[in-house]
């Protein structure tokens, strides 16, 4: 072969390698994701979404809500629960074909000052498990808090396993410091002056 038909057939090849790299890279962005490559899949992912962890005033004994949602339907189950007025809502879209969420709720609070939120989950591939783990924060003996029934709730999203899972809890006291009053100055007369109010 000399040297020209070299060139010509590389020249030839060239598009062909062109077209093929484009038909692959079209085909994995028109499934995103559906294919699993070796790799790419960083097991559970979990995203936090718009307006929670959030507080509900409410009067209502309401228990302690551990879900794993799979559909709009339990979604709206465990919203109008927590909230019969509707107000409460989840901004952020979710796909259910591709995640769950994960919902928990307090009991009812009397008072201001509870928190609750997911605060990690722990993944165990070999024995398919997930632990949920929930941080519930109270107000210590020295706040100030608020008569008032509330509940506390907290949504994340996490991608659609086939594991089981389970909730767990930590409970820890936020102590607050008390402001102390700031001192007044009092200014000091001169001994043997008096003053008199101004006419």
């Amino acid at each position: 072969m000399t040297n020209r038909t070299k060139t010509t057939l590389n020249m030839s090849l060239l598009p062909l390698v062109v077209i093929v790299v484009l038909m692959i890279g079209a085909g994995y962005f028109l499934l995103q994701g559906e294919v699993k490559l070796p790799g790419f899949n960083k097991g559970t992912q979990i995203r936090r979404l718009d307006g929670f962890p959030t507080v509900v005033s409410t009067d209502t004994a309401l228990e302690k809500q551990r879900r794993v949602i799979k559909s709009p339907e339990e979604l709206a189950e465990f919203l109008n629960y927590i909230d019969p007025t509707g107000l409460t809502e989840v901004r952020d879209s979710v796909n259910f074909d591709r995640e769950f969420l994960l919902a928990v709720s307090s009991d009812l609070q009397d008072e201001t000052g509870h928190k609750m939120r997911i605060k990690k989950v722990y993944e165990d591939k070999n024995a398919k498990h997930l632990l949920v783990l929930i941080e519930e924060t109270d107000k210590g003996d020295n706040c100030e808090v608020e008569v008032e029934g509330n509940v506390t709730a907290d949504v994340v999203a996490i991608s659609k396993t086939d594991y089981e899972i389970s909730f767990d809890r930590v409970k820890k006291v936020e102590n607050c410091e008390k402001e102390e009053a700031p001192a007044e100055e009092t200014e000091q007369q001169p001994a043997g002056e008096k003053t008199s109010p101004q006419q």
